[in-house]
């Protein structure tokens, strides 16, 4: 009965390392691609002082509108269709390839796999808010929810 404890222990211990794994892994990818992740305290300040950032939101449509709102001016482009809609828009998006771009979700699950998907696509100047919107929200920034 003792092993069997012992082995059951390993097998929950080796499970739970794999999910922990697997919940981090966009983020690790996205710090070895060198994108980094900012607060968004440091994204309000860099707004208020005028930097034009380009806020892309990677929620769904009804997330973007939903209870969290959204940043104002932010572009929502839903991260399960994204690499659809980059190749849909990629001459309009050209000019745009090395301007400050803030990737954000609802927390920062679903941002660091759209901001290494946005690297792949030649855009260089990227940042991962972490947190997302929620860190947002608890922050207390405006917000809009209109589209």
């Amino acid at each position: 009965m003792e092993q069997f404890q012992t082995e059951t222990y390993k097998f929950v211990l080796i499970g739970v390392a794999v999910i922990v794994f697997m919940r981090f892994l966009p983020r690790i990818k996205a710090k070895m691609l060198g994108i980094p992740f900012v607060k968004a305290e440091d994204v309000k300040k860099r707004m208020d002082a005028g930097e034009d950032l380009i806020v892309i939101d990677v929620r769904t449509p009804g997330e973007f509108t939903g209870n969290l709102g959204h940043i104002e001016g932010a572009l929502n482009l839903d991260a399960s269709a994204l690499s659809v809609k980059l190749a849909a828009l990629a001459d309009q998006l050209e000019p745009y390839k090395n301007d400050p771009i803030v990737v954000t979700c609802r927390t920062d699950n679903r941002s660091p796999g759209a901001a290494r998907i946005l690297f792949q696509k030649g855009f260089k100047n990227l940042m991962i808010m972490g947190g997302g919107m929620s860190s947002w929200n608890r922050a207390g920034y405006p917000v809009t929810y209109k589209r």
